[in-house]
């Protein structure tokens, strides 16, 4: 069925570029980068109100943005595009839209669905040289590169969001690129994983673990103003994801970093008390000091050594578990959370808490 306007004759869209609505198309093949957070060093959030969703409505305003510029950045935040034409009064369409929208979101992230009602945005279908419905369009670095019109097969379906998830590098993507990160702060080259994690935030499903892995950057350059910053932004926009490991990982590093500078802040006769050997020596010479036991375990972390710090903390719970509100243990999860439940130390040191815990 043909809408209202543009005829009955079916037109195959331009193979060159998409045309958008107005006298004067705009130039496809120029555009601004995608929005990213602020650089290492420079204060940011995640931009939760600016994340792209797998599937969204597009009009007029919003087309170039949304279809164009996003089919032209670099996956996993850009890459194809599908933009599924439709109507309410089409039957046809109330047909296949539930079956585009599964497999869009089964591609965890990979590709996305641009939605355009037709009777809502006339001009933009007649520059797209829309005809009948359904019709479904495949946009990659801003040109046309596949289309099909009206209900098909199953399976020719799920081979057309195939072909555009592999011009997007393939299902769940922005997984690959959250482990890429991962080894890039691991390796210690912050600016890349800060840039790779920036770009995820634009990404919902990705969000909440590159908001954490942005903050785990800034623990790795000792900045505890940004570290805390980003924290916070965890705990106020993800409450949902408290407990996704990473995320869990990040708050506790977070934690430790700081009450590591906060103790910077003490005179250089403190400092020097309080510092690793000088709380070795206290430990020696009062085995009850349990203070100096905590505090030692929390210097040790932040001269990353993690093998001892758990060692400390253990020998404090096995003294005397309740300690303070059971400090020893506190600490001791925060360090097995800021390792990752897949370290080894973590699983070594879990195991003897767990035996001292039921010995």
């Amino acid at each position: 069925r043909a809408f209202a306007g543009l005829g009955m004759a079916h037109q195959p869209l331009r193979r060159s570029a998409l045309a958008l609505s107005g006298a004067r198309a705009p130039e496809l093949l120029s555009h601004a980068p995608p929005r990213r957070l602020s650089s290492v060093g420079g204060g940011g959030v995640p931009p939760v109100g600016n994340q792209v969703a797998a599937i969204v409505e597009v009009d007029g305003t919003t087309f170039e943005a949304l279809v164009v510029r996003a089919s032209m950045a670099e996956p996993p935040v850009g890459g194809a595009v599908i933009v599924d034409a439709y109507a309410d009064w089409c039957g046809p369409c109330k047909q296949l839209t539930p079956k585009l929208e599964a497999l869009v979101l089964a591609q965890g992230g990979a590709v996305r669905l641009a939605k355009l009602n037709v009777d809502n945005n006339p001009e933009l279908a007649q520059s797209l040289q829309i005809k009948s419905l359904p019709t479904v369009l495949l946009v990659h670095k801003g040109k046309l590169v596949d289309q099909f019109t009206g209900v098909v097969t199953d399976e020719e379906l799920a081979a057309f969001v195939r072909k555009a998830t592999e011009l997007a590098g393939g299902a769940a993507s922005s997984e690959r690129a959250l482990a890429d990160a991962a080894i890039a702060l691991e390796a210690g080259e912050v600016e890349k994983a800060h840039a790779l994690y920036s770009a995820l935030g634009q990404l919902p499903e990705a969000a909440a673990d590159a908001a954490a892995g942005l903050a785990l950057c800034y623990v790795k350059l000792g900045d505890a103003v940004q570290a805390r910053s980003m924290a916070a932004a965890l705990v106020e926009h993800f409450k949902a994801d408290l407990d996704r490991p990473l995320v869990r990982k990040a708050l506790a590093q977070v934690e430790l970093l700081a009450e590591d500078l906060d103790a910077d802040g003490a005179t250089d006769e403190m400092k020097a008390a309080n510092s690793v050997e000088g709380l070795r020596e206290r430990v020696v010479a009062d085995a009850t000091d349990l203070e100096a036991k905590h505090k030692l375990a929390g210097r040790l972390v932040a001269r990353g050594e993690h093998e001892e710090a758990i060692e400390v903390c253990l020998a404090l719970i096995k003294q005397d578990r309740a300690w303070n509100e059971e400090a020893g243990k506190v600490l001791l999860m925060k360090i097995f959370d800021s390792l990752g439940n897949g370290d080894a130390l973590t699983k070594r040191g879990r195991r003897k808490f767990a035996n001292m815990m039921f010995s």
